[in-house]
């Protein structure tokens, strides 16, 4: 490692082991490998650790070996359940006091929160993280994490997370903020992605070509995020109105869609899904209101 290397990435977390090495685990190793620092691997299925290896890492005998060689310990495996059954044993946690964990498993907020509370028992540094991204994206500008949990723990590796993505991202000290994050960005992801497959097979059907359909996208995006603003503005301050277009108005708009996409013949469910929702925002009162309204039919009842 230079000189150079070293003062940017500090000297708390001079190295580094890594639990779990999937597609997304492995992924995780060569930013830190690349930077010069001491890396220890530890996969379930020893042969999955060659690659790395090769690239200059260095595979625990076991996994008690894996925890005991160095103070950053980052986890990335199927569930939070294995993760469990692998550190909470009684002849684990004692190897463990005052290392840092950061849990880059998927989960639940209470699976993090749970996460959390053992690690202070046991007197682990703990964060729980989110990889907002594909593999192949992992160490790159544009990459997206989103950290959560003990400040202190945070500022000790910050550094060192930070290789994993030009848009790494602490988010506060709740411990399950990460985790309850990925689920509201995901499910933005989805909800956009299926959309938009609705929306390229009713071209499709009508032969609209796709790539035109880009195009209008991209003039269409300043409408779409000026409407994402206004909506999260709406819901933080419980005022849904305005006089830009009604529930009434989207309510129409909606159903002209859905007719659109039953006269091409494609599958509609979604829009009818959509049409539902319209519809049962107006049933409780809010008819004149604008869209962020239908807010109230997600909100959790009581």
């Amino acid at each position: 490692m230079t000189v150079h290397q070293q003062e940017g990435i500090g000297m708390k977390h001079s190295k580094a082991t890594f639990i779990g090495l999937g597609q997304m685990g492995a992924a995780l190793v060569p930013p830190f490998i690349d930077a010069g620092l001491q890396v220890t691997v530890w996969n379930r299925s020893a042969a999955k650790a060659d690659p790395l290896v090769a690239l200059g890492a260095k595979v625990a005998a076991d996994f008690i070996a894996a925890v005991s060689a160095c103070d950053l310990i980052i986890v990335c495996l199927a569930d939070y359940a294995t993760s469990n059954a692998l550190f909470h044993r009684d002849e684990i946690t004692p190897l463990l006091k005052g290392k840092t964990i950061v849990q880059l498993t998927t989960g639940d907020g209470r699976e993090a929160e749970l996460g959390a509370l053992w690690a202070a028992e046991v007197g682990v540094n703990y964060l729980d993280g989110a990889i907002m991204d594909y593999p192949t994206k992992v160490g790159g500008p544009e990459c997206l994490l989103l950290v959560s949990g003990d400040r202190a723990a945070w500022d000790s590796c910050e550094a060192q997370m930070k290789l994993l993505g030009g848009r790494m991202t602490y988010v506060g000290s709740k411990p399950s903020s990460a985790n309850l994050l990925d689920g509201s960005l995901l499910t933005m992801y989805y909800g956009n992605t299926f959309a938009l497959m609705q929306s390229a097979a009713m071209l499709e059907a009508e032969q609209v070509d796709i790539k035109d359909f880009k195009t209008a996208l991209n003039a269409f995006k300043p409408v779409i995020e000026s409407t994402w603003k206004r909506t999260i503005e709406a819901i933080d301050q419980h005022d849904y109105s305005g006089k830009e277009a009604s529930i009434h108005v989207h309510s129409l708009g909606v159903q002209s869609l859905l007719k659109r996409a039953r006269n091409s013949g494609v599958e509609h469910s979604l829009l009818q899904l959509f049409s539902e929702y319209v519809d049962q925002t107006a049933a409780r009162g809010f008819e004149a209101d604008e869209l962020p309204a239908a807010f109230e039919v997600f909100r959790r009842k009581g």
